[in-house]
């Protein structure tokens, strides 16, 4: 049996802070590759978005949810 280990990990530069990350980016739908705190923020402005908040609303839900995911990780 032959694993095939192609795409699972590779080094990129996040589109939004510049650092190199390695591991799997999110790609958006306009193609950019961001790490997972660029990704996780982005995911929040969306969302925040979504739900009518407005550009405050947005703001907030990224934050809510960066700290959201940062919790779940580090316990």
């Amino acid at each position: 049996m032959r694993l095939d280990w192609s795409g699972d990990i590779e080094t990129f530069a996040c589109d939004e802070c510049g650092e190199r990350k390695s591991g799997r980016p999110t790609e958006t739908v306009t193609g950019r590759r961001l790490c997972k705190q660029c990704g996780d923020r982005f995911s929040g402005v969306a969302a925040g978005l979504l739900t009518g908040g407005g550009i405050g609303g947005a703001i907030s839900t990224a934050g809510w949810f960066s700290k959201l995911r940062r919790r779940r990780t580090d316990s």
